[in-house]
C-alpha cells in the first residue's frame, strides 16, 4: 500500500467525525483522501512534499446566500490536535508554502479557500465574510450577505482547541502611501492599528521588511490591555513586526481578525508577509510557534502539547 494512502486511511480512523463530521448546518465535508485526490492547484502544487506523510485531505463544501464555497483541508493524522491555520485568499502562494510548512513540522491542518486562484469569490472577499447576523453583516462594507454558516464552518475547526485562531495572509509590496501597493505595512497608518517592531538584528534581513509582521486584535487599545502588550513585546523580542488593531463596536470589517476579537474567541495571530517572500514566512511560523511555546513534531517526547 502506498504511504500515502496508508495516511489517509490511518485519518479516516483518528479523525472521524472531525471538522463537523460529515455535515454541519449546511455545509458537508468528505472523508479523509490522499492529498493526490485534491482538486485544488495549491495541494497539487505540494504533493512532493507531501508525498509519504501522514497527511489527509478533506474537501468542505458550505451552501449560503447564493454563494457555494469550497474548502480544501489537509490534516496530520499523527498530530491532528496540532495549530490550525486558515488561507482565505486562493492567490497567495507563498502563504501556502508556508502552511504546508506548518503543518508538516508541528502537525495539525490546515484550511484554504477555493476562489479559483483569483482574491474573490464571485465578488465576495472571503476574509471580509465572518458575521454571526444581519445587524452585524450591515457594519461591514465589504460583505455582500451575512454569512452566519460560512462562519461557523471555519471556526468549527477551532472547537476543543486551546490554542489561537491562526492565519496566514500575503501582501503587496509597500502601499499607496509610499509609491507601493499593498494594503498592510509597518510604514501605513490606519484607524485602531498600532504599529510595533520587532527586534532588530534577529533573524533574516526579510523580518525588518515592513510588509512581514503579525496582524493581531483586540476590544481595547494595546496601551491598555497589559496582557496584550506582554503578547507582542514576546513577539518583538522574538524579531517579529507586530500591528495591532483595536476592534470596537463600529470599527469592524467581518474579518476573521476582527470577528475573533469581537466575539472574544482568544488569541488570534495571523502572519502576513510579502507575496514570494517564501523563507521569511516560514521563519515566520517558526518563530511565532517558539514564542507560544508549541515544539516541532520531531523534537516532542510524548503528547501534543498544544493541548498540554
Amino acid at each position: 500500500m502506498h504511504p500515502a494512502v496508508a495516511a489517509a486511511l490511518l485519518c479516516g480512523v483518528l479523525l472521524a467525525g472531525c471538522a463537523g463530521g460529515d455535515r454541519l448546518g449546511g455545509s458537508s465535508i468528505s472523508a479523509c483522501m490522499d492529498p493526490a485526490e485534491a482538486r485544488s492547484a495549491d495541494v497539487r502544487r505540494h504533493l512532493g512534499a507531501l508525498r509519504g506523510t501522514p497527511v489527509c485531505y478533506r474537501r468542505q463544501q458550505v451552501s449560503e446566500g447564493g454563494f457555494q464555497w469550497t474548502f480544501h483541508i489537509l490534516e496530520h493524522a499523527r498530530a491532528p490536535d496540532g495549530p490550525f491555520w486558515v488561507l482565505p485568499h486562493d492567490d497567495e502562494n507563498a502563504a501556502f508554502a508556508a502552511g504546508v510548512h506548518a503543518l508538516l513540522t508541528y502537525g495539525g491542518g490546515l484550511l484554504a479557500v477555493d476562489s479559483g486562484g483569483r482574491r474573490t469569490y464571485r465578488g465576495q472577499d472571503p476574509n471580509r465574510n465572518f458575521s454571526a447576523s444581519r445587524g452585524e453583516s450591515r457594519l461591514c462594507v465589504a460583505q455582500r450577505r451575512p454569512a452566519p454558516r460560512y462562519t461557523r464552518a471555519v471556526l468549527h475547526h477551532y472547537r476543543g482547541r486551546r490554542g489561537p485562531v491562526l492565519a496566514l495572509h500575503n501582501n503587496g509590496d509597500g502601499h499607496a502611501g509610499n509609491g507601493g501597493y499593498g494594503s498592510i505595512s509597518m510604514l501605513r497608518p490606519g484607524p485602531g492599528l498600532t504599529q510595533w517592531p520587532g527586534a532588530a538584528g534577529r533573524g533574516r534581513p526579510g523580518l525588518r521588511d515592513e510588509d512581514n509582521l503579525i496582524f493581531v486584535a483586540g476590544r481595547r487599545s494595546a496601551y491598555a490591555d497589559p496582557a496584550m502588550r506582554r503578547r507582542i513585546g514576546a513577539l518583538n523580542a522574538a524579531g517579529l513586526n507586530v500591528i495591532h488593531k483595536e476592534v470596537t463596536g463600529q470599527r469592524f470589517d467581518c474579518s476573521l481578525s476582527d470577528y475573533v476579537a469581537r466575539h472574544g474567541l482568544g488569541e488570534y495571530y495571523n502572519l502576513e508577509a510579502q507575496h514570494g517572500a517564501r523563507a521569511t514566512q516560514v521563519e515566520m511560523v517558526d518563530r511565532l510557534m517558539a514564542v507560544i511555546g508549541i515544539r516541532a513534531l520531531r523534537s516532542r517526547a510524548g503528547g501534543n502539547p498544544f493541548l498540554d
